[in-house]
């Protein structure tokens, strides 16, 4: 798995740049969390708030290195 070094998006192995913001991704990252509805999860909201970005359902990387 890689992760977006801007947004944290974590994509398949194959997925050189984000899909969402165009960063390129890396595999160093450590922990994730998965978002299913983004709508009511508290913690997508303060999430999408600290980097700035708006939180899909999908998987974050916690730590991108």
């Amino acid at each position: 798995m890689r992760a977006c070094k801007k947004c944290l998006m974590i994509y398949d192995e194959d997925v050189q740049r984000c899909l969402l913001c165009k960063s390129p991704t890396t595999e160093n990252f450590t922990g994730f969390f998965g978002v299913i509805n983004p709508e009511k999860s508290e913690i997508a909201k303060k999430f999408g708030e600290k980097l700035k970005i708006k939180v899909i359902k999908g998987k974050y990387a916690l730590n991108v290195k």
